[in-house]
């Protein structure tokens, strides 16, 4: 027997006499005895043979790579620390690896590329769903239950690595090489996903892998054929590529495997892989992001690499690098080599090996194998099998996505109805369309096989308007985007022409970003993958027994391509009657819409601005003449909260409180004579009286033209020289003398506000004469509405109007009603409250006020702020009710200053075209709205009966964030709702400024 036999037997007697009488000793026994392992293995071992630990080689348990003879070699001679498989079968592979593991001296780690199971490699053995279809569900539980299985599987193999998840965030369509093997292009989702699958790995004893690091989602490059370039910054990594891997770090991923990639902001070095690069791997990797797991190469024998690197050279820069395993090595004797040479010339610490090889010993150690024992064949390819049908049946119930469906195909679906088939890619029947045959048993099909003709499409075009409902289903597609995922120019040219008719479905059975070849198809459906149980699922869905409740874990539509032809633009034309109340439209055709590829365009568009940073979610509304034709939530809460945005989400709405709670307030009063706009704010408000406020005309103060302050900083004379809240004005918990509520764990003195209003009285009228935006015009008209009403604005404006318009998620201080999770957060204050504003007010003095104020304050959703301005662009009229005459909303909503393009307490759209304001170019002159701090605005247009919302909470983390108005979001997204209408860009404006304000400007 040899030193090193001795030696495993040794340890093994001493791992056998640790008994762990207590268990609270158990797990420092565990490592005592692990330890040991380590230590008497590695020191049995030459330095050549601890070289050999670091190399990971592929072994071919069947097919044209069988290698059994030089496996056999590379273990005898070499001492490789463990195997690749790939190809072959499950009976082969295991009895391959029970005579592998008794010839090595040192127990083999064995991996795969697993990341949908066994079948990714072994014949016999069937798939789990791809990530791009997990990523659908966004169902955490499920995904975890995979792993699992998937765990399983490997346990039942031999196997003790599976190379998976994939954490890379694809958010490049054109990806060859990724794609299907993300969950998705969100961040957070593929985080959430990626650790539940993690979990379900490392729960049952396989080691996860969370590649390909530093990400590799942005790309348009196989890195099995060349070297992809990413050209982003650091910081632009550290938002998006890094993130996944963060969390998985923190939540105890074992190992990690770096790409091949290109990265300039990482490492300077032309044509150097971030795998071969020290700067990532041990810089950032390590040092950086603090992994001390297993870190793995990506195969080393793809044209990444060797297409600049020599086989030898590269296993030992990849060792230099920081990698602890060299995977797929193209030569692992010339590696084992030049990696000697290194350490004997000090090119490498002798340390480093030692750490590296003991890393992986530890890793041998907790998978058991200090005491291996041999795969039992018997009865093994059904076992591993076992999950699965659950498993997919499950997932597709779960991702199966209904797109959208304009042609409301699924809501006309009946068992009267003649329902067509036709099977694009197919050669005969298939499982979905035998399932709808259950259903609708006078279903016909239509078979368009690989290979049809032109002539063979058009005869089945021709035959889609003898049915009520015809549903196109694509099957037999690629999974990769080259060949156009396997559909050809005559497939394509059918399902773009078939989609434009207005009984069709298009159900595509694979890849999502297929639809990128029919955007713009009124129904669609996906199903991700094409395999028998998911079909059936699908069938399920299409015979109405469950709905479709996958989400689009990608956007498809990069480049906003139509598909079917757009009718004639005609210029807008204005309402020839009053509009009703808001309704959604089940046809965006009947809102107006004729170009449905702008709506895509901005779907897309605010994804994007998700993914950049502008802010973590926001919810857009759009209706025309009361019907809504877009209403859609994006992003999160928070950009680290799982919690996803929905239509019930409150936002704090900012200055968006002038116009919504005040500025009506001011024009009910107006409208019963209570307030004349020429009389000024001491005829109304007695604490005015002598001070200089008293003399400022109702009028000016709407216009932002009474000579006031912007705002005044009231916050600031309440910190201490540390900038802290003061003690003595602030305390942590609510007491009679401290009881208004600034933040969650902070509150001010009582008597605090009279100090608030006594600097707004004396503050000076420095801009008398000209136009400045001021907050303290709004707090002061709330302080007449309240003088007048004996209510506070908060509850004249909920009496008023709120309650009587049904609005149950328009209010000031929202947690009085609502839980944390219905409210989207602003800013993490650091200069003022010292923790997260949630469910506050994010308006410093507002909140000073008790949260209750006229310039700020007001908390509402989307659906209940277009409520309001569809009342006004009704001249007042909503549900029955009239809230105020016609002559009174047109009074308000126009142009009524020469100084400023102001209506009376609303903004109006920049006359001169091409003047940046607050408006698309689109947008009419008869528009009326506002914008908030917070990332908000809300719109009515009487010339195009648009009203237009999106409510955001950008200022979160920081209100320091500008991307809204950098990127032009509000505007942006605005013109594409226009654009959808086919409403052009507006270049007379002016002319009704011109005319309103009496001004020759």
């Amino acid at each position: 027997m040899n030193r090193l036999g001795l030696a495993i037997i040794c340890c093994l007697l001493l791992v056998s006499n640790i008994a762990s009488a207590n268990p609270k000793k158990e797990k420092d026994n565990y490592t005592r005895a692990k330890n040991h392992w380590v230590d008497s293995v590695y020191n049995a071992l030459n330095e050549e043979e601890r070289i050999g630990q670091l190399f990971m080689v592929a072994a071919y348990s069947g097919g044209k790579n069988l290698n059994e003879e030089a496996i056999t070699k590379l273990i005898k001679a070499h001492q490789i620390g463990g195997l690749i498989f790939m190809q072959g079968g499950p009976i082969r592979q295991a009895m391959m690896t029970n005579r592998y593991q008794h010839m090595a001296q040192v127990p083999l780690l064995l991996s795969m590329d697993a990341e949908w199971g066994l079948g990714m490699r072994l014949d016999s053995v069937r798939n789990f769903p791809r990530q791009m279809m997990l990523g659908a569900t966004r169902d955490t539980s499920l995904v975890y239950k995979m792993g699992a299985a998937i765990a399983a599987q490997c346990k039942r193999i031999g196997v003790h690595i599976d190379f998976a998840p994939d954490v890379d965030v694809n958010n490049n369509a054109a990806n060859p090489v990724i794609n299907s093997r993300s969950f998705g292009e969100n961040k957070n989702w593929v985080s959430l996903l990626a650790k539940a699958f993690m979990r379900g790995l490392q729960k049952y004893g396989i080691i996860a892998c969370a590649k390909h690091f530093p990400g590799h989602g942005d790309t348009n490059t196989d890195s099995h054929k060349d070297l992809p370039l990413i050209p982003k910054s650091l910081a632009q990594l550290d938002t998006l590529e890094l993130y996944p891997f963060r969390q998985l770090i923190a939540a105890g991923v074992k190992s990690v495997m770096v790409g091949h990639l290109e990265v300039p902001s990482l490492d300077t070095a032309t044509h150097v892989p971030t795998s071969l690069s020290k700067n990532t791997v041990t810089g950032l990797l390590k040092d950086k992001m603090g992994f001390n797991g297993l870190i793995f190469t990506d195969a080393l024998r793809m044209d990444a690499v060797v297409k600049y690197f020599p086989s030898g050279e590269a296993d030992m820069r990849a060792f230099a690098a920081g990698n602890d395993v060299l995977l797929f090595s193209g030569d692992a004797p010339a590696g084992i080599a030049r990696i000697k040479q290194a350490l004997d010339t000090g090119a490498i610490p002798m340390t480093q090996l030692e750490a590296s090889v003991k890393k992986i010993l530890a890793a041998k150690y907790d998978a058991g194998l200090n005491s291996f024992k041999d795969i039992d064949t018997t009865n093994i390819t059904n076992d591993l099998n076992a999950a699965l049908d659950e498993v997919r049946t499950q997932t597709a119930r779960e991702a199966i996505t209904l797109v959208k469906d304009d042609n409301q195909v699924m809501n006309k679906l009946n068992d009267n109805m003649s329902v067509g088939y036709v099977g694009i890619n197919a050669t005969t029947t298939t499982p979905l369309f035998e399932g709808i045959k259950d259903k609708y048993t006078d279903a016909k099909a239509n078979w368009l096989p690989k290979g049809s003709t032109t002539a063979d499409y058009q005869k089945v075009l021709n035959s889609i308007s003898r049915y009520d409902a015809t549903i196109v289903a694509i099957h037999n597609l690629n999974f990769t985007p080259a060949g156009a995922y396997g559909l050809s120019d005559e497939a394509l040219t059918f399902i773009q022409q078939a989609a434009c008719k207005g009984n069709v479905m298009v159900v595509l059975l694979g890849n999502a970003y297929a639809m990128q070849y029919f955007c713009g198809a009124p129904s669609v459906m996906v199903t991700y993958e094409d395999d028998s149980l998911t079909e059936l699922v699908m069938a399920d869905v299409l015979t109405k027994k469950i709905k479709a409740n996958g989400h689009l874990p990608v956007t498809a539509c990069i480049d906003g391509r139509s598909v079917c032809p757009a009718p004639v633009i005609k210029k807008a034309e204005p309402l020839k009657e009053v509009p009703k109340d808001l309704v959604k439209t089940l046809y965006p055709v009947d809102a107006g819409v004729v170009d449905a590829t702008a709506l895509d365009k901005l779907d897309l568009f605010l994804q994007r601005c998700i993914i950049d940073g502008a802010f973590p979610g926001c919810r857009l509304l759009a209706a025309r003449d009361g019907k809504v034709f877009f209403d859609k939530a994006f992003g999160h809460l928070m950009y680290d909260n799982p919690q996803m945005v929905d239509t019930n989400t409150l936002y704090d709405m900012a200055s968006c409180t002038k116009m919504l709670a005040t500025n009506i307030s001011i024009m009910k009063l107006y409208e019963d004579g209570k307030i004349d706009l020429e009389k000024t704010l001491g005829d109304y408000l007695p604490m005015t009286h002598g001070t200089d406020k008293a003399g400022l005309k109702i009028k000016d103060v709407l216009l932002h033209q009474a000579g006031l302050k912007s705002w005044i900083p009231f916050y600031k004379e309440t910190l201490n020289e540390k900038g802290k809240p003061k003690k003595a004005l602030y305390r942590k918990k609510m007491s009679p003398e401290f009881n208004i509520p600034v933040a969650e764990n902070l509150w001010l003195s009582s008597d605090y506000k009279d100090s608030i209003w006594s600097k707004i009285l004396r503050s000076s009228l420095d801009n008398k004469g000209k136009s400045v935006y001021s907050d303290l015009d709004f707090l002061l008209l709330a302080k007449v509405v309240e003088q007048l009403t004996g209510k506070t604005i908060d509850k004249y404006a909920d009496e008023q109007f709120y309650k009587p318009l049904g609005l149950a998620y328009t209010l000031y201080n929202p947690l009085s009603k609502f839980n944390l999770t219905r409210i989207a957060p602003t800013e993490m204050d650091f200069s003022f409250r010292q923790e997260l504003v949630h469910g506050y007010v994010h308006d410093p003095c507002a909140a000073m006020l008790g949260g209750v104020a006229g310039h700020a304050g007001l908390f509402s959703t989307g659906h209940d702020a277009a409520v309001i301005m569809q009342m006004l662009l009704n001249k007042g009229s909503y549900g029955g009710k009239h809230y105020f005459k016609p002559e009174t909303v047109a009074l308000f909503t126009a142009y009524n200053s020469s100084l400023n393009h102001r209506g009376l307490g609303f903004d109006k759209p920049t006359p001169e075209f091409g003047e940046p304001g607050p408006t698309g170019d689109r947008v009419s002159a008869q528009a009326f709205g506002h914008q908030g701090f917070t990332g908000t605005c809300v719109w009515a247009d009487p010339a195009t009966g648009i009203v237009f919302i999106f409510l955001s909470n950008r200022v979160y983390p920081t209100a320091d964030n500008a991307k809204i108005n950098k990127l032009n979001v509000r505007t942006l997204a605005q013109d594409y709702i226009y654009e959808s209408l086919g409403i052009p860009v507006n270049h007379s404006r002016e002319q009704l400024y011109k005319t309103q304000t009496g001004t020759k400007k």
